[in-house]
C-alpha cells in the first residue's frame, strides 16, 4: 500500500490539484501557521477527499500544508500541482 507525502507552502484561495492513476484517499493537513494564527496546536485543519482519482481542494488560509495520498495500488502514478489565487 503506497503512501505519497509532500509539503507545500500555500496561500488562502490557492487550489491544490491532485491526480492519481487509481482511486485513493487524499488528505491535506495544515502545519505550523495554524498554531501561529491561534487556531490549533500541532496540525491545523485537515481536508479530506475519499475514493477519487482527481481532487481540487481549496485552501482556506496561508500555511505549510502536508499532502498525503493513500492508495491500495502498488504502482500509483500521481501529480500534485496548485493554482494560485
Amino acid at each position: 500500500m503506497p503512501i505519497v507525502r509532500t509539503r507545500l507552502s500555500l496561500f488562502g484561495g490557492d487550489t491544490v490539484v491532485i491526480r492519481c492513476s487509481e482511486k485513493c484517499h487524499i488528505h491535506l493537513m495544515c502545519e505550523n501557521d495554524a498554531e501561529q494564527e491561534g487556531r490549533h496546536t500541532g496540525f491545523g485543519d485537515v481536508l479530506t477527499v475519499n475514493n477519487q482519482n482527481t481532487a481540487y481542494v481549496g485552501i482556506p488560509y496561508k500555511g505549510i500544508w502536508s499532502v498525503l495520498i493513500d492508495s491500495q495500488c502498488d504502482s500509483l502514478e500521481h501529480s500534485i500541482t496548485y493554482l494560485p489565487a
